[in-house]
């Protein structure tokens, strides 16, 4: 009895996590500059191997805004969220973020201090910032990423 409403409480979760996913990419929120992405990479590659597991993620670097970079988090169920590395409080091409080394779905600014969720469409948690990192689309066909705008 226990198991069986853990497991819809669990298969809630997921679903709704899946669902916030969804809806993170949304062009009309962004306070970053449009910048023309499209990138491929192979998650076997031994730069991305860290994408193989879920709650992995890597910054693919000298793309997106100023070629600030693109984080890249593996979610769960072969599901990835793609955001550009640039804060959302000082846009600029020289203010990225970078993985926060103490949450493994976050990711810190270095220079104002504001952290975000990796998993929770890149949204603000601390600090300055009140905008989403900007997302991009991905798609996967095993075991290669697409990103793109």
């Amino acid at each position: 009895m226990i198991c069986k409403s853990l497991s819809k409480v669990l298969t809630f979760c997921i679903l709704a996590t899946a669902a916030a996913c969804v809806s993170c990419f949304n062009e009309d929120d962004d306070v970053v500059p449009w910048v023309e992405v499209k990138v491929d990479i192979n998650t076997l590659d031994a730069k991305y191997i860290d994408l193989q597991n879920p709650t992995g993620r890597v910054i693919i670097k000298n793309e997106g805004y100023g070629g600030n970079g693109i984080i890249v988090y593996h979610t769960f169920d072969n599901n990835f969220n793609a955001f550009d590395c640039t804060c959302t409080y000082e846009v600029s091409d020289t203010c990225a973020v970078v993985l926060d080394e103490g949450n493994i779905a976050g990711a810190v600014c270095p220079v104002c201090g504001s952290k975000f969720e990796l998993i929770n469409c890149g949204m603000p948690t601390s600090g300055k910032a009140r905008h989403s990192l900007k997302s991009y689309r991905v798609s996967y066909n095993e075991p290669y990423l697409h990103i793109f705008n």
